[in-house]
């Protein structure tokens, strides 16, 4: 089973045996659509290991990101919500990923 606790602490702490520099490369790396698709293969917990690395995502031209890669976004997230865990057994840590990407998409509350 890979997303065990055991597993998800020892990406934490291997995240913290990166440079400053080395973070930065890794936030360069990590998109949105890479922390979802590594929360669904991973569990939610890395999902929330994941978050501080896209969090403030803009596209290359150092703009927010577009409509377009906001309603993909948005999509990515609803699939999320197909997931038994979030709408069957209501997982808190899962519920609450789903919950701060909604968030993190539309900062002002606005859906």
């Amino acid at each position: 089973m890979y997303n065990d606790n055991k597993t998800v602490q020892t990406i934490a702490d291997g995240l913290q045996t990166l440079s400053q520099a080395e973070l930065q490369e890794l936030d360069r790396i990590i998109t949105p659509r890479a922390a979802v698709l590594l929360a669904k293969a991973f569990g939610p917990e890395i999902g929330e290991l994941l978050t501080p690395l896209t969090r403030d995502d803009v596209e290359d031209s150092g703009t927010p990101a577009a409509p377009v890669k906001r309603s993909a976004q948005e999509g990515e997230l609803r699939q999320l919500m197909r997931d038994p865990r979030y709408w069957r057994d209501h997982d808190p840590q899962y519920v609450d990923m789903v919950s701060q990407g909604f968030r993190d998409l539309y900062p002002g509350g606005a859906v």
